[in-house]
């Protein structure tokens, strides 16, 4: 049987391959889509995590934001929760974001913030140019911002139907990559005193979680946000990109299916006699069944095979040529081969009891 199998695959190489093609397409599409999602919200997170601070306070019901948060708090309760014991810093920050931003999920997400406040929240410093202003049409940016981009002090980055000017490079990466004035955002966006969350920074960071109580009893409209929970927070808290995840896994079966499907369905009509003759020599019907089936595995297989040895490659060149932060994970490796072997098992059930069911008789007179 092994024989016949290889024999009938190889008697269509171009459909073969197209066959193969169409299930790595699928493994592809789940391998490398869940691991740029998944990359680039670890990244996020980690950088959130690297920027100081202990606590983020949001508006309650605002949530964790991949992007930007609303701008409705106002920025002079940063001094009010200053006041609460145990507090060293607290400063306001403006979140917005630009869409279709080459690399990572094509968003670029930048800062607004009040410059001499926030160095003493957090840990970053100037390591090029100047410190941010307190207003202007200027920004400060990470080192991995300016490798990535190839930008230099004094180069443009257009926002909000405006150019802001790179005056000053900062490490550690912290937050977004591009920081510009609180001031500046407001302006921009038509928010005067107002920002999207608070950051404070404790006097002691063993005791986080007694000042964020102390905070809340004062200011019960605020949700606290740990930011030592934020990596795990952005990998699995959005339900929205997981949706979106799910979807993608669902297309990339349905791909493979269909794919299968088709192949079989056509080698089923083009084998017609050949049934016949293995009927008439007393093939019984689950022989001829799992045939097909064997055929449609093979192919599934050399699809996986194919898909993940093509996700590890243009992982490889993504990551080290575009920076970009993919992540294979085994379970969705593990996912994508399932899926295919399953999609490639139900796409050929039909072709295959089709073939099983054909009368001997009328099998061998087809023309």
């Amino acid at each position: 049987m092994n024989n016949l199998v290889a024999s009938n695959l190889t008697h269509h190489p171009g459909r073969t391959a197209a066959s193969v093609v169409g299930v790595a397409v699928g493994v592809v599409l789940v391998v490398l889509t869940v691991g740029l999602v998944r990359g680039a919200l670890r990244e996020r997170g980690q950088r959130d995590a690297n920027i100081g601070v202990e606590i983020m306070l949001r508006q309650g019901g605002q949530g964790i934001s991949l992007t930007s948060a609303d701008m409705t708090i106002p920025a002079e309760e940063a001094a009010l929760i200053q006041s609460v014991p145990g507090v060293a810093v607290a400063t306001p920050v403006g979140q917005n974001l630009q869409m279709g931003a080459s690399g990572g999920l094509g968003i670029q997400q930048l800062d607004g913030i009040e410059f001499d406040q926030f160095i003493q929240a957090t840990k970053i410093r100037i390591v090029s140019g100047q410190p941010l202003p307190s207003s202007g049409d200027v920004a400060i940016v990470d080192s991995k911002y300016i490798t990535d981009k190839k930008a230099k002090l004094g180069d443009k980055i257009r926002w909000a139907d405006s150019e802001l000017t790179i005056v000053g490079i900062y490490e550690p990466e912290a937050g977004a990559r591009i920081k510009i004035p609180l001031s500046t955002m407001q302006q921009k966006l038509g928010t005067s005193g107002k920002c999207s969350m608070i950051f404070v920074k404790c006097q002691d960071s063993s005791q986080q979680e007694e000042v964020a109580r102390r905070i809340l009893e004062k200011h019960t409209d605020y949700r606290v946000l740990f930011t030592r929970d934020l990596p795990q927070l952005f990998a699995e808290g959005f339900s929205a990109f997981n949706i979106f995840l799910d979807v993608v896994k669902g297309l990339a079966t349905v791909i493979s299916l269909l794919v299968i499907l088709l192949t079989m369905y056509t080698t089923v009509a083009e084998r017609t006699r050949q049934i016949g003759i293995l009927k008439s020599l007393g093939a019984s019907k689950l022989w001829i069944a799992w045939t097909f089936e064997k055929e449609a595995l093979l192919i599934s297989l050399l699809g996986i095979v194919g898909g993940l040895l093509f996700a590890i490659v243009a992982r490889f060149f993504l990551v080290n040529n575009l920076g970009w932060k993919i992540e294979l994970e085994l379970n969705t490796i593990l996912f994508a081969a399932a899926a295919g072997l399953i999609s490639g098992l139900l796409g050929a059930l039909y072709p295959a009891l089709r073939a099983a069911s054909q009368d001997p008789v009328d099998a061998l007179s087809y023309e």
